[in-house]
């Protein structure tokens, strides 16, 4: 259990720190929305995938994830920086969907209850 806190500590670090830089540090402009959705780490923590958010099109999508990706070596220097541990997790950036699905879902849900009260009515 300790272990498990440790663990969520240093994603939630990461996450901050990864935002920051992007909001702050990072010289490459991103297309679309991005926003740093969650990290998940293994249990050594020796390396963490960033899921990363794009709200936009499939092209900013593709784009930003590949800016990113290209410039992994920027970010996992930031992070190395910033988080004083032995082995620093390698990292990864990998498009987060869920924030899309749930949108669609969401959507999807609104027009039901639209139709719906239509037939009420």
């Amino acid at each position: 259990m300790k272990d498990d806190r440790r663990i969520r500590r240093v994603e939630k670090e990461i996450q901050h720190v990864v935002a920051n830089f992007l909001l702050k540090g990072f010289k490459h402009p991103l297309r679309g929305f991005v926003s740093i959705t969650r990290v998940e780490s293994n249990e050594k923590l020796r390396t963490a995938k960033i899921l990363v958010s794009v709200m936009g099109d499939e092209a900013e999508k593709d784009e930003s994830i590949s800016i990113l990706n290209e410039n992994i070596r920027d970010i996992q220097n930031e992070i190395n920086k910033h988080l004083r541990m032995r082995y620093v997790p390698r990292v990864s950036i990998v498009l987060d969907e869920g924030m899309e699905k749930t949108l669609r879902i969401e959507a999807a849900l609104r027009e039901i209850a639209q139709s719906r009260s239509r037939l009420d009515e």
